[in-house]
């Protein structure tokens, strides 16, 4: 049963956007692996038909679509003490959560729509009703549209239409096969713009876009990877736009209730506080993986982890080389450590102001601000993403919570100074994940991009970023774990 979805367009508004300490210490002591390695004594290793390493979306639905299948014999391992991945939700009082993590979901994300339709979960419209905030250029307005003139918004509309076109020349989910693919994947999206726009306004709201999108900067993120980003959402508009777009709806209980539900009916076979630290794939009969905690055998693995976090875990042999190129290219991404943010009011005051509560800018120490509030607006959130590499007097985080409302208080008046509580998640400072957000820099995705989903040897690979479709959304994780746990279906029978 698919939960429904709204088609309807509404408002467009203009580029709306959107494990203990114990085993943490263990990662980096090799005489942990090594003894885990050379164990000859002790009771045998517990033996599965699969084992799925991380229980957030794509892990979890990868054993999902398993039992679906009739492979009853897997297990999943998850480093952190709780699943959901790069989704979390965060208690904020009376009974309502935030979403600290990803939240959204939007038409066209069939895999999610179907998924929460079979769990129970329901979906509701995200607030966009009244005007939007924009900080671009540093000149604020309020409106449907920022203020801009004739010539800029002519010029930023033909440079989208140019993007937006390039884009759906690349074949779906395989940027590798484009015509031209070097010579775009040498390309950054900054070098792009310089050569197609004529005015400043248009690469300053794409410096917008990908602060808010990408976390980071036209100048680093290959144009090649923006292209198949678009591509696999379906266009640069469901991308940029909220009302109908990517950032449509808001599920009922918070994002990370997936995880929670799909967890819960896969029960004793979700294992947490289980790091991978080593997968071995040289014995002919059985695959070996290794934890802080015991080790395990099976037939197969399914790795649903970000790229860059699987150089946490050691393979022998050693995977292909394009492959481990392919994870360090993720690592060494300059992206921009994000912090997710929550401010709490009594209520959404900015909507008796005719606000919708989203600010946008494309230099302001917040990258962007949207109503959070619960659905029926008992109280006021104002969620904001910001990187402390851009405003440094942030890094404290109490310093942090005052500065923000500070801020806040610039786009939606003293009112904002008012906050009754604060909540945040710095993803910087977590430790099983690199980032909530990955662009690719570029010369990755023609050098090694064939590897994001093919199987090495008999580890196989989920996680957003393999995704043909909306990579890098919720949707994504979803449909790459239900097709590694295919594959690996297909291996096991022949």
């Amino acid at each position: 049963m698919h939960v429904a979805m709204s088609d309807r367009l509404g408002r467009r508004r203009f580029v709306r956007l959107s494990g203990g300490a114990a085993v943490a210490a263990s990662l980096g002591s090799p005489g942990l692996v090594r003894a885990a390695a050379g164990e000859a004594t002790g009771p045998a290793a517990r033996h599965v038909n699969v084992i799925i390493i991380g229980a957030g979306l794509s892990g979890l639905m990868a054993g999902r679509e398993l039992r679906r299948r009739g492979v009853d014999s897997f297990l999943v391992l998850e480093a952190s003490d709780r699943v959901g991945g790069r989704t979390l939700n965060m208690p904020i009082g009376g009974g309502h959560i935030v979403e600290v993590g990803g939240e959204w979901i939007g038409p066209g994300q069939d895999s999610v729509a179907a998924l929460i339709g079979e769990l129970g979960i329901g979906s509701f419209d995200a607030y966009y009703e009244g005007d939007t905030t924009y900080d671009i250029e540093g000149a604020i307005s309020r409106g449907f549209l920022p203020h801009v003139s004739l010539a800029e918004a002519a010029d930023f509309a033909k440079v989208a239409w140019q993007l937006d076109r390039l884009c759906k020349k690349m074949p779906v989910g395989e940027p590798w096969r484009m015509d031209g693919a070097a010579s775009l994947d040498r390309t950054t999206l900054g070098d792009w713009l310089r050569e197609h726009a004529a005015t400043s306004f248009t690469p300053s709201v794409f410096r917008l876009i990908t602060r808010a999108v990408w976390a980071g900067y036209p100048e680093r993120i290959s144009l090649l990877w923006v292209l198949h980003y678009l591509r696999a959402a379906g266009g640069l508009l469901p991308v940029i736009l909220n009302d109908g777009g990517a950032q449509d709806q808001r599920i009922v209980g918070g994002s990370q209730i997936i995880s929670e539900r799909m967890a819960s009916q896969l029960g004793d076979r979700v294992l947490l506080r289980r790091p991978a630290l080593r997968i071995e794939d040289h014995d002919p009969k059985r695959m070996r993986v290794m934890t802080p905690v015991e080790t395990f055998t099976a037939d197969r693995v399914i790795v649903a982890m970000a790229p860059a976090d699987t150089l946490r875990i050691e393979f022998t042999p050693a995977l292909p080389k394009p492959r481990q190129d392919l994870a360090a290219g993720w690592a060494r991404l300059p992206r921009l450590p994000l912090v997710k943010a929550a401010v709490l009011y009594e209520s959404p005051f900015w909507r008796a102001d005719g606000l919708n509560g989203a600010m946008q800018s494309d230099r302001s120490p917040i990258q962007l601000v949207f109503d959070n509030s619960p659905e029926d607006g008992s109280m006021g959130v104002l969620s904001c993403f910001l990187s402390v590499v851009e405003c440094p007097h942030l890094a404290d985080r109490k310093a942090r919570e005052e500065g923000l409302r500070d801020e806040l208080a610039r786009y939606f008046g003293s009112t904002a100074l008012d906050a009754t509580g604060y909540v945040e998640k710095d993803w910087a400072a977590d430790p099983w994940s690199t980032g909530c957000i990955s662009p690719l820099t570029p010369g990755v995705l023609t050098a090694a991009g064939e590897y994001l989903r093919k199987s090495t040897g008999r580890i196989f690979w989920a996680g957003t970023e393999s995704a043909k479709r909306w990579c890098g959304y919720m949707d994504g994780a979803i449909s790459a774990g239900a097709r590694a746990a295919s594959e690996v279906h297909a291996s096991l029978k022949a």
